[in-house]
């Protein structure tokens, strides 16, 4: 009986030091599966050196009608880019005043609300430059549960920059793990910004 449950006792180490080999493995997998760099599409043609300052859409404006998150997310998101465009050395202004608007979309099963939101962004893929493939044919890749961030021009409410990021959100995470994720990929994805614009650059 002694060696009998010996024997049980060395098995179930054995499997249970391959689990977490493989759980180990699945997580780096996982965690390497994130893109490093953020793919963007810009307007080639749009002078990026003359941005110097940016503004958020109002909360009383018919963007908040696009866009139906919660308010801690949308607090989330705006503090986020806030913080990433004032590192890039842009001042944020009202949304009459400024160079550029920055808006941004949370990516949901239901692909009705994105076409409203694009519409509203005025966004056209063909007419941006892909910043991996240097063409205008290359689609962004923006699955369910990605961020979405836009530069809009104010005049004409047309986009001149788009990039899009995976958040990861699980339903078990936790508001700062949520928060945390968001930060991570605005940061992402407005470093991007940061390298087309050479004013940017500059002040970073």
């Amino acid at each position: 009986m002694r060696i009998s449950s010996l024997k049980r006792f060395f098995h179930f180490t054995k499997f249970a030091r391959r689990l977490c080999c493989l759980s180990a493995f699945l997580l780096l997998t996982a965690c390497s599966s994130q893109p490093k760099v953020a793919i963007v599409k810009y307007q080639p043609i749009f002078d990026f050196s003359q941005v110097k300052s940016y503004g958020l859409y109002q909360r009383d404006d018919e963007f908040s009608d696009w866009q139906l998150v919660s308010d801690g997310m949308r607090n989330g998101i705006e503090l986020a880019i806030e913080r990433a465009m004032d590192n890039h050395g842009l001042t944020l202004k009202d949304s009459t005043q400024a160079d550029v608007i920055v808006t941004y979309y949370v990516v949901r099963q239901s692909q009705r609300s994105f076409k409203t939101y694009n519409l509203g962004v005025n966004y056209c893929s063909y007419c941006l430059i892909n910043s991996k493939t240097g063409t205008r044919a290359a689609r962004l890749d923006i699955p369910p549960g990605s961020l979405v961030i836009d530069v809009v021009k104010p005049k004409h409410r047309r986009s001149v920059w788009r990039a899009s990021y995976p958040l990861g959100i699980r339903e078990k995470d936790t508001s700062l793990e949520v928060n945390n994720k968001v930060q991570y990929a605005v940061a992402a994805m407005l470093k991007q910004f940061g390298q087309i614009n050479p004013l940017a650059n500059h002040s970073a």
